[in-house]
């Protein structure tokens, strides 16, 4: 009658009983997993892009030369630019999840990482995403 099998777990995982060594099978991070580090530069660079046209696109702030001139000032948003900024946005919250999926997913063993920028980068871009419903 063969051995009974050690129901209790041991620390990596495996039975008390089990003899079978564990060997990581994997030859290196797969496409997948490198991407993660794409998805996160990729993710950052359309959120400050689109930091960068709200500066553009906010009123200018009426100055002391302007007010004793009597000039002009335009006091909206150019919504022309908020238009590019609500979908860099959008697409900052597309590519931080799905990055924060692939990390879930992908992410088995003690020693992989967890890229909390993807993490970051979707919370900013929310954040942002619904600030810009507000103007």
């Amino acid at each position: 009658m063969p051995e009974k099998i050690d129901r209790r777990l041991i620390d990596d995982g495996r039975y008390a009983n089990d003899r079978r060594t564990r060997r990581d099978r994997r030859q290196g991070p797969d496409s997948w997993f490198r991407s993660l580090k794409w998805f996160a530069i990729t993710g950052w660079a359309l959120v400050l892009g689109a930091f960068f046209m709200i500066s553009v696109a906010k009123p200018r702030s009426t100055t002391f030369f302007a007010r004793m001139n009597n000039l002009s000032n335009d006091r909206a948003w150019n919504m022309d630019l908020m238009y590019y900024v609500f979908w860099m946005l959008f697409a900052g919250i597309v590519v931080g999840l799905l990055g924060v999926v692939v990390n879930i997913m992908r992410r088995r063993r003690k020693h992989d990482v967890f890229y909390f920028s993807l993490l970051l980068l979707g919370a900013i871009s929310i954040i942002a995403f619904f600030w810009v419903f507000t103007i």
